[in-house]
């Protein structure tokens, strides 16, 4: 079994971690981590730090001086209740909260978290890939920035030391004339994995895509969310209709590697991505052209 320590603050949680790491680890909302422990796929720590003490500061969503800055321990359902699920800018939040889980797992689930997961299956970070979101990491050695994409190494690995937290995410406000959208396919609709997942996001300018950026669960070889670069030069600058909405797809197909288990083949899941590629293009340009989430 382990032990739990709750920290008065944040520096007071670092320095717990650094002093007993790798055998500390940080527990957020838990909706992942006790599962992991309780099935014995990851190692059992010595010691869980619980970050609840911490949400006081570091649960927020603002946007200041052009940023978006989200704190790392905002539930899922406080991020329901910002301007993530008021403005077309960000409609792609509130597609990724219908799919996720339970309420109750909403409830508790925080977006680091999620993030700290580091699989396939982590929706937020499909979804933050085409925000171009940037992570603020802190030990006692100081603090760090990266770019979520470099975030990423594998499943379940990430560039995070044992003794630093995720306390914030933060992105560029997006511009106008921009919107999203996410879209997760599996045999039913409640309570599901995904057996594709994709973000899809695009800035409009004079009937033209001016910039695209999508992601999925999965582009490359690693087991972990990824933007499909070579598919978003394909059609940025593209005049926006069906053909180019097409060509997508083809230039999907070349720069996309899926896999085969025992849940799809890779032939299905490749076809699938195509087909909520063009999909959520579709939905990006009816909401940027409607304004309807």
């Amino acid at each position: 079994m382990f032990d739990i320590y709750r920290p008065q603050d944040l520096s007071d949680a670092l320095q717990f971690l650094d002093k007993y790491s790798p055998d500390a680890k940080p527990l957020a909302g838990g909706t992942e981590l006790l599962v992991l422990i309780r099935d014995r796929k990851i190692p059992v720590p010595k010691y869980l730090v619980d970050l609840s003490p911490l949400r006081r500061n570091l649960s927020y969503v603002v946007v200041e001086n052009g940023v978006v800055r989200i704190g790392a321990l905002t539930t899922l359902w406080e991020i329901s209740k910002s301007i993530l699920h008021q403005d077309i800018r960000y409609a792609g939040f509130i597609d990724a909260f219908r799919k996720f889980g339970t309420m109750a797992i909403r409830f508790n689930a925080t977006i680091g978290g999620n993030i700290a997961s580091a699989t396939q299956y982590s929706d937020y970070i499909t979804l933050l890939l085409v925000y171009d979101a940037e992570l603020r990491l802190e030990s006692v050695n100081g603090v760090r920035k990266v770019r979520l994409e470099e975030f990423l190494v594998d499943k379940r690995k990430t560039i995070l030391m044992p003794n630093e937290i995720i306390t914030e995410i933060s992105f560029k406000e997006p511009p106008s004339r921009t919107s999203n959208a996410f879209i997760k396919f599996d045999r039913r609709e409640l309570l599901i994995a995904g057996i594709v997942t994709g973000a899809f996001y695009l800035t409009e300018e004079e009937g033209r895509i001016r910039e695209a950026r999508i992601a999925f669960d999965m582009v490359g070889e690693h087991r972990i969310p990824g933007r499909a670069r070579s598919t978003e030069k394909c059609i940025t600058g593209r005049s926006i209709s069906e053909e180019t909405f097409m060509e997508a797809e083809q230039c999907l197909e070349k720069e996309m590697k899926r896999i085969s288990d025992w849940w799809a083949t890779s032939e299905y899941r490749l076809e699938m991505s195509k087909a909520i590629l063009r999909k959520g293009l579709r939905l990006v340009h009816n909401r940027i052209l409607n304004g309807v989430m």
